[in-house]
């Protein structure tokens, strides 16, 4: 039994109650009121990263050192590259580095049972992808079972060709609309499934490589383009944001090119070169335990009252994160082409 996959997604778009505007998400909030010990109501005075941000690799970045975007002036960075990038034009931005905030939300007791991961190709904001869905269909067919696919939060995640994919009847199906508990459910399917098919190099790539799964890079940057500004209405999103917040191949400059089709043949690299880049962009080198990082960010003055309480869970995820951060080599090669970004 197959079943039509556009149906689905507007079922779930229609019955869950999650604001479905395209604005910033506070997902990252939570994994720090969680991993420092804070109530769920506490706030924060500091932006935080959203993820490796294509956009910015390689290029002027005028969206995070904006401090209209989070108003703020303070920003909490995960990615060496964008750290750096950060203080050398930030304007008026302060960057603070640390580690994934999704990292804090793992837990060192879930097992793998086995099957696949499926992000399906989406738009975005600023993006949107070509019509042709042969690329998808074949990896839809050709993935392990049981198949979890994620589904849209955001109406301009939608994408158009939806309606002629054809799913196993019996897959599972998950939309995290909840931002108190986004991550949560991820990290949990990250680390339930064996394989993880993913349609672009972004942050779900260096998550997968972390935890040691099958990655399959089923679709080509290539596929995707700028949304005209007809498009950007279409979805209410046409704003001095997405005029920057494009990842569509015809926006892109060569160095971003450069890198994304080297990182697309993923099993070309070596173990090292993955490595290096997955610690690279979790910002595994600035891991610290929930009581130094509460110290550090009090220190800088990006917390203030906010009362620290530790949890046994968390320090525990602390010294299992640490003993996973392993030693690599990572090639010249690798290096400088990551120098560029």
């Amino acid at each position: 039994m197959v079943v039509t996959l556009y149906g689905i997604v507007q079922w779930y778009l229609l019955t869950t109650s999650s604001d479905l505007r395209t604005e910033q998400s506070d997902k990252w909030q939570h994994s720090f009121q969680r991993y420092l010990g804070f109530t769920p109501d506490t706030s924060f005075s500091f932006g935080i990263l959203p993820g490796v941000c294509r956009e910015a690799m390689g290029r002027k970045d005028w969206i995070y050192t904006n401090p209209k975007l989070f108003r703020s002036e303070k920003l909490y960075s995960w990615s060496d590259f964008h750290h750096k990038r950060l203080c050398k034009e930030g304007r008026s931005i302060t960057s603070y580095y640390g580690s994934a905030p999704w990292l804090w939300d793992l837990d060192p007791a879930a097992g793998e049972t086995g099957g696949s991961l499926f992000f399906l190709p989406r738009d975005d904001c600023g993006t949107i992808r070509d019509a042709d869905i042969n690329i998808v269909q074949d990896a839809i067919d050709s993935a392990p079972e049981p198949i979890t696919f994620l589904l849209p939060w955001r109406l301009c995640d939608q994408w158009k060709s939806w309606e002629q994919l054809e799913i196993p009847g019996h897959a599972d199906f998950v939309q995290m609309s909840d931002r108190s508990t986004r991550q949560l459910i991820l990290t949990k399917l990250l680390q339930q499934h064996e394989y993880v098919y993913l349609p672009w190099v972004g942050t779900d790539l260096y998550y997968a490589e972390f935890l040691d799964k099958k990655v399959v890079i089923y679709d080509s940057i290539k596929n995707y383009r700028k949304r005209t500004l007809e498009e950007q209405d279409a979805v209410g999103t046409k704003s001095w944001i997405t005029r920057n917040l494009v990842w569509g191949y015809d926006f892109l400059n060569d160095i971003q090119k450069e890198f994304l089709h080297h990182t697309e043949k993923w099993y070309d690299m070596s173990m090292d070169d993955r490595k290096f880049l997955t610690s690279k962009m979790l910002g595994l080198d600035a891991l610290k335990s929930p009581r130094e990082l509460h110290e550090d960010l009090v220190r800088v003055g990006y917390l203030h009252k906010e009362k620290f309480s530790s949890i046994e869970k968390y320090e525990a995820t602390y010294e299992w994160l640490r003993e996973k951060c392993v030693d690599f080599t990572p090639s010249d090669e690798i290096q400088q082409l990551y120098a560029k970004l």
